[in-house]
């Protein structure tokens, strides 16, 4: 019984996430921030049906002096989110930002591989990210969802 209940639990807080993440931005809001991480042009590409997953990218500036390790992205779009770099091995401990560095995810350069999707993802949504940091507050971003082939 606690594991149906649990079930349920993420799948509504799934769902919350991508109803949440609808919701439109402003256009003067080109990229959400902490103090110490900037992340920008957040975007991710449809499902090309019948595939059922879909790839999230995103630029993040780390604008400290130290680096800082990405964990993990999580979406409300998938009950699973898998951060890809651009060997596109699946990075389970993380990925280090350089101190003023950068990482860059894009097609051919890594992503976030975003799998049993909840609900249909398609062109026009937005979707909420969190990026979670080893020694940072997480980062909220919201990502709009572009057709296949077409992006940013």
């Amino acid at each position: 019984m606690k594991g149906l209940i649990a079930g349920v639990a993420v799948v509504a807080l799934g769902l919350a996430g991508l109803i949440r993440g609808a919701v439109p931005q402003s256009a003067g809001s080109p990229s959400q921030s902490t103090s110490a991480i900037v992340v920008s042009d957040a975007w991710i590409a449809a499902p090309v049906p019948p595939t059922q997953a879909a790839a999230g990218y995103f630029t993040a500036y780390n604008s400290t002096n130290e680096a800082q390790t990405l964990l993990s992205v999580v979406t409300g779009a998938g009950e699973s989110n898998v951060l890809h770099t651009a060997n596109m091995s699946a990075e389970t401990g993380g990925v280090v930002i350089p101190a003023r560095g950068r990482l860059v995810l894009s097609p051919g350069n890594g992503h976030v591989m975003i799998t049993q999707l909840i609900g249909t993802v398609k062109a026009g949504q937005n979707v909420s990210m969190q990026l979670t940091f080893e020694n940072l507050p997480p980062v909220a971003v919201t990502a709009t969802v572009y057709a296949p082939g077409e992006h940013p």
